[in-house]
């Protein structure tokens, strides 16, 4: 035990560790805490550690030792101690409570910091706790305990540094944010705690400033790691401000939000809204060449060939937005361009596929359109055309994952001539494919129906 709390000194310099074994009355002290109360060897006995405290704090630490024994797991309180030379000092005292099986306390362990330059000799109230003064005002005690409740229930972080830049005090939301434990900041600076913190040189030359100003920063936004979450970027937006004594800045006080959450939300939306600055102009351009194709291959019946190109865009459209323009998967995106044949899904259409099989949003709109032509087709001329005509549409990711292969297989319809000519529909279905997505197209018009393959590059295993 001796050696973890000097081992303790010399991770967190400057202050002092101590573990009271309570029902033997020994209490182990760090060579730091020896330096803090200026004594050469600990005492035989705990109680001669209430001693050294100084007269006017002494019995309300007693108090707070009790009540910490009945019922508390942790403790925090600011007291005076009166040195051999005299010296009277300010600690901030913070620590833990062990128990046994039966809920009875068997350790104390805890760490002590001298913060007299920060809150002065005889202020101990100043950190949230009131020495138990003859006729000390009553309401100034009720004050101080709601300033401390404030402090530690308050839903967001609070800090204190002294004008060493070190943690003073700190309450559990701001230690939940830095991912260490309350007791681990004290004595450390930001520096020293967090090295990960973007611009962290900066951040220190900003504190120095304060300092040295007095003057007070709001809305500054601080971003970087955490030991309890070394990859992940997390984003705070903080406000920092001097804490005065007598007249002198003694150190500096933070308010501090977690912001991940809400910066992830915003680039996110900005993500959005950039994406669909971008296919709004693509879809445009899509629908002005698909106006004019259609005009020039099919006159006779522009309007209603037009419409159902338009209506498949949309149906495409309509199911991207529902999936925030992520990935899609094949079969809903097969789906939204036969709803009018849905009844005939199971029946004379078969869909065979892994539904977890999906495809980029970039890519979700060409295929749809490739879709929408091979049903028009099939309707019109292929296997859907006659009673007895079926179809079965099959995708796979192939190549561990990195590639997806669909098959359009007509079978039982009209019998099948190689097309003479090729029209806006073949382009559709094969050199659109190819030029947007760097597709391998096949067609086979075999007698007894349409085979129609494609083979693309998209990783399932992203």
């Amino acid at each position: 035990m001796t050696d973890f709390v000097n081992g303790a000194d010399a991770v967190f310099p400057g202050t002092g560790h101590y573990e009271w074994t309570i029902g033997t009355g020994e209490v182990l002290w760090s060579a730091g805490r020896l330096q803090l109360y200026g004594l050469e060897s600990a005492p035989a006995r705990a109680e001669d550690v209430f001693e050294l405290i100084h007269p006017e704090d002494r019995e309300r630490v007693r108090r707070d030792m009790d009540a910490v024994r009945a019922s508390h797991d942790s403790y925090e309180r600011c007291f005076r101690i009166i040195r051999p030379d005299r010296d009277v000092r300010t600690l901030l005292d913070r620590g833990t409570v062990a128990r046994d099986g039966t809920g009875r306390a068997i350790r104390l362990s805890g760490v002590e910091t001298d913060v007299t330059s920060l809150v002065g000799r005889s202020d101990a109230a100043a950190l949230g706790s009131v020495p138990d003064q003859p006729g000390a005002d009553s309401s100034r005690i009720a004050d101080a305990e709601i300033l401390d409740a404030v402090f530690h229930q308050a839903p967001v972080g609070i800090a204190i540094w002294d004008r060493d830049l070190k943690f003073v005090r700190i309450n559990a939301m701001m230690a939940e944010m830095n991912g260490l434990a309350p007791e681990l900041h004290i004595g450390k600076t930001v520096k020293d705690l967090l090295p990960e913190v973007q611009n962290i040189d900066g951040v220190t030359a900003l504190f120095e400033e304060l300092l040295r100003t007095g003057g007070s920063r709001r809305d500054v936004e601080i971003s970087g790691t955490t030991p309890a979450a070394p990859d992940e970027t997390r984003h705070w937006r903080e406000h920092f401000f001097p804490i005065r004594s007598g007249g002198e800045v003694k150190g500096l006080a933070a308010i501090a939000e977690d912001i991940t959450a809400r910066r992830k939300a915003q680039n996110t939306i900005d993500a959005l809204l950039d994406e669909l600055n971008h296919r709004s102009k693509n879809l445009v351009t899509l629908v002005l060449a698909i106006c004019r194709q259609t005009a020039k291959t099919r006159p006779d019946d522009f309007l209603t060939t037009f419409q159902s190109r338009l209506e498949s865009m949309s149906a495409a459209q309509d199911l991207l937005l529902k999936q925030s323009w992520s990935d899609i998967g094949v079969e809903d995106l097969i789906r939204t361009q036969i709803p009018y044949f849905s009844e005939l899904i199971g029946s004379r259409i078969i869909l065979k596929g892994d539904p977890g099989v999906v495809v980029p949003a970039g890519a979700a709109q060409a295929l749809a359109l490739a879709f929408h032509e091979l049903t028009t087709n099939a309707v019109k001329y292929g296997a859907l055309s006659s009673e007895d005509g079926w179809l079965v549409v099959t995708w796979v990711a192939a190549d561990d994952g990195k590639v997806l292969e669909i098959v359009w297989q007509e079978n039982g319809g009209p019998k099948v001539t190689p097309p003479t000519r090729k029209g806006f529909g073949s382009a559709l279905t094969g050199d659109m494919l190819r030029s947007s997505l760097g597709a391998e197209i096949s067609f086979d018009y075999a007698a007894t129906g349409l085979t129609w393959s494609l083979r693309c590059a998209f990783d399932q295993t992203d």
